[in-house]
């Protein structure tokens, strides 16, 4: 069954707009009811565009990846170009494991790949009825079609490249002087232009909050030199182990945040293991708790539920009962 969520209140974006155009002429050469351009993160198949008429499918619908006919695609258990899924076991099986299943009499599928020939999604296509076998003659308009999308997202990246280059050079104004990171006035600024990105293309954001463990005990028993050293220490090795992309930030006096873009939730506990690793190798424990951004969510939202997973897991390293 799908989900489906409010589409951000935007101008669509020029790869957006380069995809509607794809999607309506798709439309022309296969009438289908639905096309869509989704894309793939964890279980989840998300609608980056749709071009509906009878559906009402949109860009932000989830539907469950297991479950869909586009798996069985992709598995060559079930053909590109189907003008009766009636006629395809894989693809009826998929029906029957969906509570609620849509209508779809016929089902069109076509892998689409991101930079360095990774998986970006499917483009894909659903009709109520069956349609014609004359169909499988457009097969390959629509690869053709799936070669523009394809550099579409290719221009989205390089677009997204410069921008982030050219939010790092704002950002400059706006650094922590102590660990040469970001303050928290620029990290609200990253945060803002990145979700804005994550709205218009479906992307996945993660975050991480870190707390910095007995920096009070450091200031009490040494000096606040001693903490000024452990914060710079920290900022220093949460730099190193980042991305060029990411955006770290000191919040507060022994709180950082880390910005990941385009970095689905199944990648989270592996960095975040990465960056609590990095921080005790140069002398520093702290707790650490992480959010990924859903579909339906927000990246302030992602951080109000990262910041409860570095406070659970300071009680536990504490070993004190939470609330």
């Amino acid at each position: 069954m799908a989900r489906i969520f409010d589409p951000p209140d935007t101008a669509p974006s020029p790869f957006n707009l380069g995809v509607d155009h794809v999607l309506k002429l798709l439309r022309r050469i296969a009438p289908l009811d639905v096309w869509m351009l989704t894309r793939i993160e964890g279980n989840e198949q998300i609608v980056v565009r749709a071009d509906d008429h009878g559906y009402g499918i949109q860009a932000g619908t989830a539907f469950d990846w297991s479950n869909s006919f586009c798996i069985r695609m992709l598995a060559e258990r079930g053909p590109r170009i189907t003008p009766d899924v009636q006629q395809v076991p894989a693809y009826q099986e998929a029906l029957a494991a969906q509570p609620d299943p849509p209508a779809i009499g016929s089902y069109i599928g076509f892998p689409v790949q991101d930079h360095e020939y990774e998986m970006y999604g499917v483009l894909c296509a659903m009709n109520p009825e069956p349609i014609s076998a004359d169909i499988e003659a457009q097969s390959d308009q629509i690869q053709a079609a799936v070669t523009v999308i394809e550099s579409l997202i290719r221009q989205r990246r390089q677009i997204d490249e410069l921008e982030r280059e050219r939010e790092a050079l704002r950002l400059e104004a706006y650094n922590d002087a102590l660990t040469g990171t970001c303050n928290r006035r620029g990290w609200l600024l990253a945060l803002s232009a990145e979700e804005q990105r994550c709205q218009d293309h479906s992307l996945p954001a993660g975050l991480v909050a870190i707390d910095l463990d007995n920096l009070k005990t450091v200031n009490d028993q040494e000096g606040h030199d001693a903490g000024d050293r452990l914060i710079k220490a920290a900022g220093q090795a949460l730099r190193d182990a980042s991305r060029e992309i990411d955006i770290i930030a000191r919040l507060g006096g022994d709180e950082f945040g880390v910005l990941l873009p385009e970095t689905p939730a199944d990648h989270l506990p592996g960095i975040a293991n990465r960056l609590r690793a990095v921080l005790q190798e140069a002398g520093v424990s702290a707790s650490i708790g992480y959010a990924c951004r859903t579909v339906s969510g927000s990246l302030p939202e992602a951080q109000t539920s990262a910041d409860a997973a570095m406070y659970a897991d300071k009680r536990q390293r504490r070993g004190t009962p939470g609330p």
